[in-house]
């Protein structure tokens, strides 16, 4: 039977007894005084160490206080007949007590312990069975070496006992816990409780299976701990003690404690009267989602201020007699009785599913109980697959709730799919439940169809700081790949992204987890990764690329090869290299790499050549030479011992040779400077390099991973005395242009400076000697920490007040300082209605401020902040700015400058005062609701916004540097020419190779004639802006106005079966400039040279069209259009809509396109562009 260790005893239940030969057997015994037999049964239990070398005695007690003396039960001081697991039998005279009702029975051997099952007395034809299940030790239980225990005929009964510990339990009980129950006939010995591990705990509940003496209807229990554990504290919430006949609960709410509450360690517990039970009417309604699967198992859990209603299974209290339940759509009615537990507080409801076949979306729960209604929003999906505990799911009712609004935002990619897509976040507080992501914000069913953006208004708890969330799809519906790209959430004034661009499918995995881009920032370092395909033929592959990197300390995940600025189908192509930028956690000293293709795709085979892999300073080459295919999926890498990155290309050196020699290593510190034209932060996310020339030698090229001073440092072999050193930029995705003041060099007690005062551009490199800097008063050394000062910003608020958070960044001539504007002076909070606000700050002195950049760091929930004045007060200097801006979520960043230090000009006043003008009315404008079922066509003009020209006019001095600067249009290319005239000047020609078409070169840096050659830019038909000698512009222009006028003649021998696929060519316009415009130009000159462009398109303008007209129509016939009645009828409208929107650029290729398509039969009625297009 079991008992409360979980163990069983294999003892024989005692056998029914004549009951009618019990009164004359009790009489003839008592006519003898001298004593009785007993016949003594002692089970000892199946335990290790469970054994007793005596003495053992037993103490027999009957009705009347009638009891025997200490009955000896072994023959010898050291007897051993209690081993463990053994049954032994003794008999013993002693006086006559009649029926036994209980007994003591002890022994004396306190170095060992005795573990007894049971006792079983027989006498008077009476079979008692005495249950011990319990220790006599020194050490265990109450460390006791005696037991009183009380006997029953009837057999043993089994007792479920349940312990719940309350919330307020801090550290786990580890003293012995008994409980003792007594019943209408008897009561139970004192029966320890103990747990397979430390069960009891903060809000746990543990049952314990307890085997002891029937005490018949029970009637009240005692409960406690010994109190002599490390920890004594115990706060008891419920007890529930179940038999086979009834079942009790007993409220406790209270310490079991020597120094809390009464300070005891036990409490007694009576039965409470039963109530008459509840009624608790529940409906529930599913989801209208497609489901395959039909579950049924569901079950709930109540919980009340009073108490709680345990699990039970909802299909056995369904209200109505309907064959199935949690149907698509289906609102189901179910029925309870229970007792009263008070107010509802909260429901548990799901289902187990361990082989996670099914989920289930629950929409809403409905409870009535004592004429209140309990109305509980879910919107949650329940399915194992999610997570281990991600088919249960516990809600508290509406009103109770403290839940806030999520705006999630969901980017699809090239990809669709039909099946249900649900969203987890979680935060350092809490998680929310399985958000179904079924219903967008403008209340349509949600499509995650290819490149769409949707958006959804969530409403659940607030996890706090979002760490990540989980998402995927249920694989259900006939779509099932889905290429998801980002998802973005805001919750209250936070905002976060989380990137994936990923493949979600059944084949690999539906759900992944995410982290923030915040969150990358603060645990993962950078892994550049650089692939090389192998060049012979059919090496490439358009299988997915995996990899997995192995170090010292740690491994990363397994993790896709893919980058969000190519196309996937365009990497890892023959002979092509592709780099990734992938931010994963520190795994220390690479020791491999494993790198796999998936085999999908046309052409799952791939020779991959070269790995390469940089992390911070570290860098590994892995030498693969491998051909990955359906055999062999992927493959281990070992770095090769010694690796270096490409050298430039060898530069003679002005030493003569040496032997070689074996030189030691030694640390340089190296310093940079750059001027006030760098607008790129100084970070270690560079590609500036270093190549170091001495008496020894050369060092190797080093990586310039500059702090945010300008400062790095790296060992490498010693060169002696440095003689010169080569600057340069490799090639990065970004065009960035570094402008360097001057270089200072510390190797060991040598400083080495070099003037430098020139600009490096990617895919270059200088040579620089040493030389003195120009400035050393105002160049910093190497070592010394500069002098910190305080910076007192006051900042004027316009009418409204702003919520956001603002960072300046200061540029001095020393260097640059991030300050965030977070508290002022007086702890007030800063940017209130017309509020002037001071901000004290201690940095580091950055000496003559040159520039400040404001940043807005807010969300798109919060305001405009508009900045009406602006002072720094740094030491004895003052700084005064001309502001009046506004920063918001899109335009969240402005450069300003000093006044003393730019001169006041009337355009550059007049422009400011047309800044605010626009901004005001663009304020002004709404996006259009898209209809459902029509194309989109809305364009919000945001590329024509770039004010860059403006703001360069408006904040650079009037003396403007030397340099180019040309605007950008909607397409991201420069405009006309005309256009190229107002930026770069005049002394340049637009040429066209009709015939003989180029790719734009390489930028080039040397000048020519004083003049610096213009960038090669691409233009339609292979055009380029070059460098034309003033004194031949006008021999070459009239040149190129012929050639021009030539070409645009119709050719009768144009081959039609070639056709013509180019967009017609930008409007040129042919025209001498007057000589004034040969002079170097102003801002000034902006309007006159507008209005002298816009007369010469006029008096062009009937000329283009006639030459457009004939040249769309030559176009239409070459392109065989004509035949489009040819083709059916249904075809015809749709052909005709194509050419209008292909050919009808211009107003005379409309023309054109009007009059060729009414010449075209379509159903027997005239097409024009009213009626067709």
């Amino acid at each position: 039977m079991p008992c409360c260790s979980r163990k069983k005893t294999d003892g024989i239940e005692p056998q029914p007894i004549d009951r009618n030969k019990e009164k004359s057997a009790i009489d003839s015994n008592n006519s003898s005084n001298s004593g009785i037999d007993y016949s003594i049964t002692i089970k000892t239990g199946n335990y290790d160490n469970s054994t007793t070398n005596g003495p053992a005695y037993i103490k027999i007690f009957g009705r009347d206080n009638k009891q025997t003396e200490d009955l000896l039960l072994t023959n010898s001081p050291n007897d051993k007949s209690f081993q463990s697991d053994s049954i032994k039998k003794f008999s013993v005279k002693g006086a006559d007590i009649g029926k036994p009702h209980r007994i003591i029975i002890r022994h004396e051997d306190n170095e060992n312990e005795w573990f007894i099952d049971y006792v079983e007395i027989s006498v008077h034809n009476f079979l008692i069975r005495f249950v011990a299940n319990r220790w006599l030790s020194a050490t265990k239980h109450d460390q006791k070496l005696s037991v009183e225990l009380f006997g029953s005929e009837q057999p043993a009964a089994l007792y479920n006992v349940e312990v719940q510990t309350g919330s307020e339990q801090i550290e786990p009980l580890d003293s012995p816990v008994y409980i003792q129950i007594h019943g209408t006939t008897t009561r139970t010995p004192k029966i320890f409780l103990e747990p397979k591990d430390a069960s009891f705990t903060k809000d746990s509940t543990v049952n314990f299976d307890i085997s002891s003496n029937n005490v018949g209807e029970i009637q009240k229990i005692v409960i406690g701990h010994e109190g002599t554990g490390t920890v004594n504290d115990w706060y008891l919430k419920n007890v529930k003690v179940q038999t086979s006949a009834e079942q009790q609960k007993f409220t406790v709410n209270k310490w079991l404690s020597k120094t809390k509450g009464d300070q005891k360690l036990f409490v007694e517990l009576n039965r409470n009267a039963i109530s008459p039970p509840e009624i608790y009417s529940i409906t529930i309604r599913t989801a209208d989602v497609q489901r395959i699967d039909t579950i049924e198992n569901i079950e709930m859990s109540i919980h009340g201020s009073n108490g709680h209603i345990d699990k039970i299974l909802l299909k056995d209290h369904v209200k109505s007699n309907q064959q199935k339940i949690f149907q698509k759509g289906s609102l189901d009615e179910f029925e309870i009785e229970d007792k009263d537990i008070g107010d509802i507080e909260s429901i548990t409801i799901g289902f187990n599913d361990d082989e996670q076949i099914f989920a289930w979306l629950l929409e809403s729960i409905d409870i009535k109980y004592k004429e209140t209604v309990y109305r509980f929003q879910t919107q949650c999906w329940l399915s194992s697959r999610l997570g281990s505990n991600f088919s249960w799911i516990t809600i508290k009712p509406d009103t109770n709730n403290d839940n806030i609004n999520y705006k999630v935002i969901i980017e699809t990619g090239d990809s669709k799919i039909d099946a249900n897509v649900i969203l987890c976040i979680y935060g350092d507080k809490d998680t929310t439940k399985n958000l179904a992501l079924g219903t967008t914000k403008d209340g349509t069913s949600a499509k995650f169809n290819k490149d769409s953006r949707l958006e959804f208004d969530l409403k659940d708890i607030d996890v706090g700081k979002i760490q990540k969330i989980n998402i995927g799809h249920d694989g259900k519906g006939d779509e099932q790949q889905w290429f998801l790209k980002s998802i973005e959430i805001e919750k209250n004034d936070e905002y976060y992204l989380f990137k994936a661009y990923r493949w979600l499918s059944e084949e690999q995995e539906n759900f992944i987890d995410l982290l923030s881009e915040e969150t990358l920032e603060e645990d993962q370092i950078l892994y550049r990764i650089k692939i090389i395909t192998s060049s012979e033929d059919d090496s490439g592959t358009d299988s997915n690329v995996f990899m997995k990197i192995y170090g010292e300390n740690d491994q990363t995940k397994r993790f896709q090869l893919i980058t969000t600025e190519q196309d996937s189908k365009l990497l890892f192509k023959k002979g092509k290299t592709d780099k990734f930028d992938i931010k994963l956690n520190d795994v220390g000293n690479i020791q491999k790499i494993n790198i796999a293709q998936d085999g999908k795709g046309l052409h799952p085979v791939w020779h991959l050549k070269t790995v390469e892999i940089q992390k911070g300073t570290e860098f590994y080459k892995f030498n693969a030479d491998e051909i990955l295919d359906l055999s062999m999926l992927d493959v281990d890498l070992t770095p090769m011992p010694h690796v270096r990155l490409q050298s430039p290309k060898p530069i003679k050196s002005e030493t003569p040779p040496k032997s070689i020699i074996k030189v030691q290593e030694t640390m340089y510190e190296v310093l940079l400077r750059f001027d006030s034209r760098q607008e790129t932060p100084i970070d270690d996310d560079n590609s500036l390099y270093m190549i170091i020339f001495g008496v020894n030698g050369q060092t190797k090229k080093m990586p310039l991973l500059l702090n945010k001073s300008g400062e790095t440092e790296f060992k490498t072999n010693d060169v002696g005395k440095i003689s010169k050193i080569i600057l340069g930029q490799d090639e990065t995705k970004h065009q960035v242009i570094w402008h360097v003041d001057n270089i200072i060099i510390k190797r060991g007690n040598e400083i080495t400076t070099f003037n430098v005062e020139r600009s490096i551009e990617q895919n270059t490199q200088i040579e620089l000697t040493p030389s003195p800097i120009r400035k050393p008063s105002e160049t910093p050394t190497i070592g010394v920490e500069t002098k910190d000062i305080d910076y007192e910003i006051k900042t004027t608020t316009g009418e409204k007040s702003f919520d956001g958070k603002i960072t300046f960044k200061i540029r001095g001539e020393l260097g640059i300082i991030t300050i965030p504007l977070t508290k002022t002076k007086t702890d007030a909070k800063p940017f209130q209605s017309k509020a002037t606000d001071e901000f004290l700050c201690r940095t580091n002195d950055v000496g003559k401020l040159r520039r400040i950049i404001i940043e807005y760091n807010g969300t798109k929930n919060d305001n405009v902040w508009h900045l009406k004045k602006l002072q720094i007060i740094k030491g004895n200097e003052i700084y005064n700015f001309n502001t009046n801006i506004r920063l918001d979520y899109h335009e969240n960043k402005v450069t300003l400058y000093p006044n003393d230090q730019r001169k006041e000009d009337f355009v550059q006043t007049e422009l400011r005062r047309l800044r605010e003008n626009l901004h005001s009315e663009s304020l002004k404008l709404r996006r259009p609701l898209h209809k459902a079922h029509e194309p989109f066509v809305y364009n919000d003009l945001r590329p024509y916004f770039d004010t860059s020209t403006v703001e360069k006019a408006i904040h650079e001095p009037l003396e403007t540097p030397t340099g180019y600067y040309t605007r950008l249009t909607a397409l991201r290319i420069v405009e006309p020419w005309e256009a190229y005239g107002m930026d770069y000047g005049v002394n340049y020609e637009l040429l066209k190779q009709r015939r003989y078409r180029t790719q734009s070169a390489k930028r080039s840096l040397p000048t020519q004639n004083g003049m610096m050659i213009l960038p090669p830019l691409s233009l339609p038909f292979g055009g380029q802006i070059t460098y034309v000698n003033p004194a031949k512009s006008d021999r070459s222009r009239s040149s190129v106005s012929s050639k021009r006028r030539s070409s645009s003649k119709h050719n009768d021998s144009i081959d039609r079966t070639q056709g013509s696929t180019h967009l017609p060519e930008f409007p040129c316009v042919a025209m001498q400039k007057p000589a004034a415009y040969q002079r170097t130009l102003t801002l000034n000159d902006v309007s006159k040279i507008r209005s002298f462009l816009r007369t010469h398109h006029t008096l062009k303008a009937d000329y283009q069209k006639e030459k457009d007209y004939k040249r769309t129509h030559d176009d239409f016939y070459r392109m065989k259009l004509d035949n489009a009645a040819s083709h059916t009828p249904i075809n015809r409208d749709n052909m005709v809509r194509v050419y209008h929107s292909y050919l009808g650029t211009t107003p005379g290729s409309k023309k054109a396109v009007r009059d060729l398509c009414d010449q075209i039969p379509l159903n027997a009625t005239k097409t024009t562009v009213e009626t067709t297009v």
